[in-house]
């Protein structure tokens, strides 16, 4: 026999909003039962209570405050920005990949300047301070399969230990998510996360990591 619990966690684990509502305390979980009533009999294949539905939540409530938060308050150290940045998105084939092995001969990148290149299985993705793209192009003559500027780059700077929590990462993403920033690229290195935006989201990007790093460092 199939039992309600392990299913009711399962919806739960699925749903974020539902999920942080009840191990924050402000879930209703009667009106939620009644929603995920259905759920419950077509897995379990029987009929369910809204009160046994409501104790499965209970529970589940006190198993999830043991747990580590979904969403931590994580100390932030540093900010930095880099902006305009280009981005330009080539094919990953043998001719551009010969080309590439010489790319650091012909640009010349600073500590002022921005550039990362990522090597996927079908395209090459590169970003970097707009101020070098028109080298970059110049140097791989193939034409990009795409070109986008006005990007920005903000950096989150963090204590190393910081990266071996779970969450890390989720829990910086979440502050991006609830304001519906669409983050156009996201790069770590081994004490920073750096979220890669469009100009027009830049500012509110940088005024959400400031408050977070006020109010954990208060």
């Amino acid at each position: 026999m199939i039992k309600i619990q392990p299913i009711v966690r399962d919806i739960l684990l699925g749903e974020l909003e539902a999920l942080f509502a009840l191990t924050n305390g402000y879930m209703n979980m009667s009106s939620y039962a009644y929603r995920i009533k259905p759920l419950v009999e077509a897995r379990t294949k029987k009929q369910v209570t809204i009160t046994s539905l409501v104790v499965s939540l209970s529970r589940l409530r006190k198993e999830f405050k043991k747990e580590s938060p979904l969403i931590r308050e994580v100390h932030i150290k540093n900010i930095t920005t880099k902006l305009p940045l280009s981005e330009m998105v080539y094919e990953n084939n043998q001719k551009f990949l010969e080309k590439f092995e010489t790319l650091h001969k012909k640009i010349s990148v600073t500590r002022e300047d921005f550039f990362i290149a990522t090597i996927g299985t079908h395209e090459v993705d590169i970003i970097a301070s707009s101020n070098l793209a028109d080298k970059i192009i110049k140097h791989f003559v193939i034409k990009p399969k795409i070109i986008n500027h006005g990007l920005t780059a903000i950096g989150i700077s963090l204590d190393s230990e910081v990266f071996n929590m779970p969450n890390v990462f989720f829990s910086l993403l979440s502050v991006t998510a609830r304001a519906r920033i669409n983050i156009e690229e996201l790069i770590s290195t081994s004490t920073e996360l750096i979220f890669v935006v469009a100009e027009k989201d830049f500012s509110k990007t940088v005024a959400l990591f400031s408050e977070l790093h006020r109010k954990v460092n208060i």
